[in-house]
C-alpha cells in the first residue's frame, strides 16, 4: 500500500509539472507567441511590424509580440508578414490578409486582450505564401 502511494503521488507530481501554464500577469493588448508549424526553419520573420526574427521548426517564439489590436477571420490571424524559408522569401497568404470591417474581412473580428499562440504554416494552395492559424 505504501508503495502505491508513492507511486500515485509521484504520477500526480509530473502530470501537474507536465500540465504547468504560464504564469502570465493580466495585459490590455494581444499578446502572441508565433508557433513554426511551417516544416522549415524561418529566418527573419516579421509579423505586422513585429520583428519576430529566426524560429526553428516545430519551436516557439520565446517572447510574447504586443499588437494594440489583432483582428481574426476564420481562424486564421489578419497580418501582413514576411519571411524567408529555404531560401525563398514567403508573405502573407490570402487566408491571411484583410482589415477587420471591411469587404476583405466581412466575417472579421477583433481580438479580446489576452495572450494567444498562432501556428505559422505554409500556405495550402499558395507554396510561396504563409498562413497565421490561430490555436
Amino acid at each position: 500500500m505504501r508503495i502505491f502511494n508513492t507511486i500515485f503521488i509521484l504520477l500526480a507530481l509530473i502530470f501537474i509539472a507536465c500540465n504547468k501554464s504560464e504564469d502570465l500577469p493580466a495585459t490590455d493588448a494581444v499578446m502572441v507567441k508565433f508557433v513554426n508549424k511551417t516544416g522549415g526553419d524561418l529566418e527573419d520573420l516579421s509579423v505586422s511590424r513585429a520583428e519576430v526574427g529566426d524560429l526553428k521548426k516545430g519551436k516557439t517564439s520565446p517572447a510574447y509580440h504586443r499588437y494594440e489590436q489583432l483582428g481574426q477571420q476564420y481562424g486564421y490571424a489578419l497580418v501582413e508578414a514576411v519571411g524567408t524559408l529555404n531560401g525563398k522569401k514567403h508573405y502573407t497568404g490570402a487566408a491571411c490578409q484583410g482589415v477587420c470591417g471591411t469587404a476583405s474581412a466581412p466575417e472579421g473580428t477583433w481580438l479580446e486582450p489576452g495572450y494567444y499562440k498562432i501556428d505559422v504554416l505554409v500556405a495550402k494552395n499558395e507554396p510561396q505564401a504563409l498562413e497565421f492559424k490561430l490555436q
